[in-house]
């Protein structure tokens, strides 16, 4: 590491708790020295005990690939389709390391979790002859191929969040070709189980203490699901542990206004994906009971998470395609007997633990980010986006937030990440949160002031940040949105301080709009809808129409176009923003 970069570094880990910091020693000293407790388990299959009553069916939420016969034609050719990417690993022989090189590392991780072993035991069960003796092969190959010892195996296919999602989908296989009467051979099942039995072992002993937030979940929904279908002790233990740690998260991670506190839209709904799954797994009570009362308020949130087209907000790290939409989750819980409403409100919200505001009223449904980045000890998703927003237009999205590609260490997540690719300014082209490498973030952004006020037919509010206090001069951005009568948006952006500062800004449009260039703004069209973007400022500011990527889903990139401005100016500075119809 460079020395200048020990600053960073020390404002990175400062935010951490010091549980953090000895799980993560730990588990570092661990792969140094493997004879350490609860890295080993006996290798040879032996038979496992399963619990006589069986497992809860929970259909799965999302599948991240084609399912039924689709997914046995990719299968029979060798090749695994998931988060926008086909990969050829191979059928007689699979690379199972391929992936990694040509798709990237959240490919891999995921080719690691076996939603294919779900979709091959599916589609046997519908009666594709062909689906078993491929499930059995591939499986069997992986089982060989992929032991713990392997060079690299820790840090991806013995990973404790692959383990723990890898083992909810060999559960629901096991049970769905039980239900289904799918013969496979006892030796077969019995190797199998017998895995299933040692990585729940070995992820009992490697929970992710030193992550924590979405990662720890997971773990307790692996050790559940694991606890539920083995018998014994260690799976009476492992049950035992999933619900002490379904409570305790339930109370640490999801805020009094429903809000998950990674603040990240798409992350919510994986979470309560994890806590409608636990509720129906998990024997104590009183958790049962907890898990009941945050699932609703987390369903409530979701109710106001959503775009007329059905879709997500893209703050911090989400994707499209990912996790289910918020009206799929909530029309299953009304299916399955939960009291949640599922028409899409109408008017102000605002979510103030979050930091998150909700506008939905015709023609506008907005979304504004005044929040944290995220939990303090655990920023991992979080980008430098504070203040951004994004809005839909007549039903149509107008206004995105740069989306995430994926989770390796490049340009693409350096884009995502960065203030200039966000929907709100950047001060001395620098990021109003500290965000480098993949997942860290050093000093942050810490808004100020937040006061919403509703109006007649509209609303006001106003927010700032600390994110560029530590600059030379203190510019501190703050921003008025304000939603007004005749349709109108208006966006006043202030920054206060003092010295001469770069100063840019803009809006990442969505590529079904096409904007034309004016003296004074922009004039953007879709179809028949268009609005006039006007810029009043007292400043020089040099506006352009430029290039830029969009990531709306995993591994997918899209062109589009920004709308920017641009000035160096002594502080302070003002610029009123007006988004209004025409026609």
């Amino acid at each position: 590491m460079r020395l200048d970069h020990v600053p960073r570094l020390v404002r990175t880990v400062r935010h951490l708790r010091s549980s953090q910091l000895w799980w993560r020693t730990r588990y570092l000293v661990e792969r140094k020295l493997p004879l350490l407790p609860g890295r080993h388990t006996s290798a040879v299959p032996q038979a496992v005990p399963l619990r006589e009553e069986g497992v809860p069916w929970i259909a799965p939420f999302h599948r991240l690939g084609p399912t039924g016969n689709q997914a046995v034609e990719c299968l029979l050719a060798g090749d695994f389709h998931h988060l926008g990417r086909t990969v050829r690993i191979g059928r007689d022989d699979p690379d199972w390391e391929r992936g990694g090189a040509q798709a990237g590392r959240l490919w891999q991780i995921t080719l690691h979790y076996h939603g294919w072993v779900y979709d091959l035991a599916e589609a046997a069960v519908q009666g594709d002859a062909r689906a078993l003796p491929l499930l059995q092969h591939y499986l069997e190959h992986w089982l060989a191929a992929c032991r713990l010892h392997k060079v690299g195996a820790d840090s991806l296919i013995w990973n404790s969040f692959a383990i723990a999602t890898r083992l909810g989908w060999w559960v629901r296989a096991l049970e769905l070709l039980r239900r289904g009467q799918a013969a496979l051979p006892p030796d077969f099942i019995l190797r199998w189980q017998h895995s299933l039995s040692r990585q729940a072992q070995y992820l009992s002993h490697h929970l992710e203490w030193d992550l924590r937030a979405n990662h720890l979940l997971r773990d307790a929904v692996g050790l559940a699901w694991a606890g539920r279908y083995l018998a014994g002790r260690a799976a009476d233990r492992w049950l035992k542990l999933a619900g002490e740690l379904a409570d305790s998260q339930a109370v640490e991670q999801v805020l009094p206004d429903g809000g998950h506190f990674e603040r990240s839209p798409m992350y919510h709904i994986h979470v309560l994906e994890d806590f409608l799954t636990l509720e129906r797994l998990v024997t104590n009570v009183p958790a049962q009971r907890r898990l009941r009362e945050t699932c609703l308020r987390m369903a409530e949130f979701c109710r106001w998470l959503r775009h007329p087209d059905g879709t997500l907000p893209l703050f911090n790290d989400g994707a499209h395609g990912a996790v289910s939409l918020p009206g799929e989750i909530l029309e299953r819980m009304a299916h399955e007997g939960w009291d949640v409403p599922q028409t899409m409100p109408r008017g102000l919200k605002h979510f103030e633990q979050t930091g998150l505001l909700a506008w939905h009223d015709n023609p506008w449904t907005l979304f504004w980010d005044v929040g944290d980045v995220g939990p303090g000890y655990q920023p991992g998703h979080a980008h430098a986006d504070t203040l951004t927003l994004e809005c839909s237009f007549q039903g149509r999205r107008l206004i995105v937030d740069p989306g995430t590609y994926g989770y390796d260490r490049d340009d693409r997540r350096r884009y995502d990440r960065a203030t200039a690719a966000h929907n709100t300014v950047c001060v001395d082209q620098a990021d109003s949160s500290e965000v480098w490498h993949i997942f860290r973030v050093g000093a942050r952004a810490k808004p100020l002031g937040v006061d919403v006020i509703p109006r007649r037919s509209g609303f006001t509010a106003w927010a700032a940040h600390t994110g560029y206090d530590r600059r030379p001069g203190s510019p501190r951005h703050a921003r008025q949105l304000s939603v007004e009568e005749r349709r109108v948006v208006r966006i006043v952006d202030q920054v206060q301080g003092h010295g001469c500062h770069h100063l840019e800004g803009g809006w990442l449009l969505a590529p079904e709009w096409q904007p034309q260039q004016l003296a004074s703004g922009w004039y953007v069209r879709s179809g028949t809808d268009a609005l006039r973007i006007r810029i009043d400022t007292q400043h020089p500011v040099h506006l352009s129409i430029e290039p830029r990527p969009w990531h709306p889903e995993y591994g997918v990139e899209r062109n589009t176009q920004r709308l920017v401005w641009r000035c160096q100016h002594t502080l302070p500075f003002e610029m009123v923003t007006t988004w209004e119809p025409v026609g």
